[in-house]
């Protein structure tokens, strides 16, 4: 049996346009530049920890509880101004793990959908899981300069790489990551099967249920035609009999947690 607990890690508030970039004709909408309050929302910032017989399994880390004191400092202006973020006592990565009865010395991966700073933001609360993982294409892109990546959350933390294609966690095909590139150069994401079912968990493939329903495409992506085809990748998964349900990191609707497969 695998269980899937799902971890929610504060917010982020946003344009509309950002998730759903149909909102607007205006090409920087995404960023809040000359737009109004009504055109923003609050949506949820979520992680993912999988007790799985053969490991511990934590997907990515959201906010770091530095976000609490000194906000602007943590996500840098550009990203505060476009993504503030908001990390209530107790919603911490750590302190989520603790409610389960865990510390980050007992996770034995912890994957990283990407490095985009409220995936990865909380990766110094958890540098002392055993493997921290991402990407390849992921990683290299986030060592050049580009704001999205805020590099010095992760400096001296260890972080290992694993192959841009499908790779086989435990090699029994029960938990497979998989490219999802598009939103960003390197996204990768999880597939956990079990009893001839399986649950994805896509990250930031799409910001909702309309994004692969619709193959409604977001207001900032790294390549179009690489987000394209990747949702309608997505909508082909999401549909089959067999899966039991998408989760997105920034979906404002969820399965209650935890879900068993």
């Amino acid at each position: 049996m695998i269980k899937i607990h799902v971890l929610y890690c504060g917010t982020t508030k946003v344009d509309e346009a950002l998730p759903l970039g149909y909102k607007s004709k205006n090409k920087l909408a995404f960023t809040g530049l000359f737009r109004s309050k009504k055109h923003k929302i609050i949506v949820p910032v979520t992680a993912y920890l999988i007790e799985h017989p053969k490991g511990l399994i934590l997907i990515d880390t959201c906010w770091d509880t530095k976000i609490r004191e000194h906000p602007i400092k943590y996500e840098g202006i550009s990203n505060y101004f476009a993504s503030p973020g908001y990390l209530p006592k107790g919603e911490g990565i750590n302190e989520q793990l603790l409610k389960l009865g865990y510390t980050p010395k007992d996770i034995d991966y912890c994957i990283l959908t990407h490095m985009d700073i409220d995936h990865v933001g909380g990766i110094r609360l958890i540098k002392d899981a055993k493997h921290i993982m991402v990407s390849d294409a992921e990683y290299k892109a986030s060592r050049k300069c580009n704001l999205r990546y805020r590099k010095k959350l992760w400096k001296g933390i260890k972080i290992e790489t694993f192959i841009d294609s499908n790779y086989d966690l435990f090699n029994d095909g029960s938990v497979i990551l998989f490219p999802l590139h598009g939103h960003s150069k390197g996204m990768t994401g999880i597939r956990i099967n079990g009893n001839n079912k399986y649950v994805i968990i896509a990250g930031d493939w799409g910001y909702c249920k309309e994004s692969w329903e619709n193959l409604s495409l977001p207001g900032i992506m790294w390549n179009k035609k690489e987000e394209i085809n990747s949702l309608i990748e997505l909508k082909e998964l999401a549909t089959n009999k067999d899966c039991l349900f998408v989760f997105m990191t920034h979906d404002r609707y969820q399965l209650k947690s935890p879900i068993t497969i």
